[in-house]
């Protein structure tokens, strides 16, 4: 199981490659807050469902090489999920969708605390 700081850490690495700055990485994945972001590289905040498809579409980071550290082939970010037992799919599902569900939540409560 890959931690939340290994993560941050392959999102850093996407983030880097592209020559990006913290607060243009964090504007393109829809995250207001730099310190937000900077969280989530840290490993202190987990990223969500949507941050994953828009690592996938703008960067080619597949949410396997994101969450999992799977790389396949010569291509750095990508990695065949199709191909993956079926087990080993829903591992994976299980822990995007508690990863967003975890972000929601504190979401949620930090929008409350600010009311």
């Amino acid at each position: 199981m890959n931690t939340d700081r290994e993560i941050g850490q392959r999102i850093r690495a996407v983030r880097k490659e592209n020559q990006l700055s913290q607060e243009k990485m964090a504007e393109i994945l829809g995250i207001h807050s730099t310190t937000h972001y900077q969280n989530i590289e840290y490993g202190k905040s987990k990223v969500t469902t949507n941050q994953l498809q828009i690592l996938y579409d703008k960067f080619n980071a597949s949410p396997n090489y994101i969450l999992l550290g799977k790389v396949e082939g010569k291509q750095e970010y990508v990695y065949d999920f199709v191909r993956l037992p079926a087990d080993e799919k829903i591992k994976i599902y299980l822990e995007i969708t508690k990863s967003a569900f975890k972000v929601q939540q504190e979401y949620d409560i930090n929008v409350r605390k600010k009311k």
